[in-house]
């Protein structure tokens, strides 16, 4: 849509500004929500190659055995379907623009697909924080993507405080958010939220860690509001 506002022009945080939004489709219908989004390493860093939806890609960010036994439970309802714990893919080059919904530029017959695996920002969100010594200093609270300039999102930086994912609610980026009290609760509870810039972690996805290459006093990172 020409002049549309576009979230992804700019810098944007994955889980407030993507996840759970609502998926339509170039016709106007609803195909569903974005239930996780897919990484894939390339060149640039840790890119946004494709958005997921589907219980397949909801139940996986349970996490944990909880998330293992619901993916199971998931298959077995259907045995004979291939790849039922595999997400449908929207591959983000068929994504329009992005405003309060994601706008995909196909009808939703022609979209989806099960055609690959790779690593979900649903995995790193949450994901504990520790310094080289070990010791946890937080959680992974959302992760800011910045576009290349093939307009990829390419993950610049991590949120790094206490609470979970999502816990933020936007009121740490947005001055006007309301209402007042609850924002002021907000911002008191993350006045120890730290941008760290991916360069300076160590994602182990196996582990289901972050580790800090140095000590956060040493990387001098930024507050939030700065």
């Amino acid at each position: 849509m020409t002049g549309a506002f576009d979230r992804l022009d700019g810098p944007f945080d994955g889980l407030l500004h993507l996840m759970d939004r609502q998926l339509i489709d170039v016709e106007g219908r609803l195909l569903g929500k974005v239930d996780d989004i897919e990484l894939t390493q390339t060149d640039a860093g840790l890119t946004i190659t494709a958005l997921l939806t589907g219980p397949a890609a909801l139940l996986g960010r349970l996490g944990g055995r909880l998330g293992d036994e619901a993916l199971t439970t998931w298959a077995r309802l259907r045995p004979s379907e291939p790849r039922r714990t595999w997400p449908w893919r929207i591959p983000l080059g068929h994504v329009g623009h992005v405003d309060s919904a994601v706008h995909v530029d196909v009808r939703r017959e022609d979209i989806l697909d099960r055609d690959r695996e790779a690593v979900r920002l649903g995995t790193l969100a949450g994901m504990t924080v520790h310094e080289p010594d070990g010791r946890q200093v937080g959680h992974i609270l959302d992760a800011r993507f910045e576009p290349d300039e093939d307009r990829a999102p390419v993950l610049r930086s991590l949120l790094v405080g206490r609470g979970g994912p999502g816990s933020l609610l936007g009121y740490d980026r947005r001055g006007e958010q309301g209402p007042w009290m609850v924002a002021t609760i907000v911002r008191l509870w993350h006045r120890d939220t730290r941008v760290v810039d991916v360069a300076d972690v160590q994602i182990l996805w196996n582990n289901g860690q972050v580790r800090l290459r140095h000590h956060l006093q040493v990387l001098g990172v930024r507050a939030l509001d700065t």
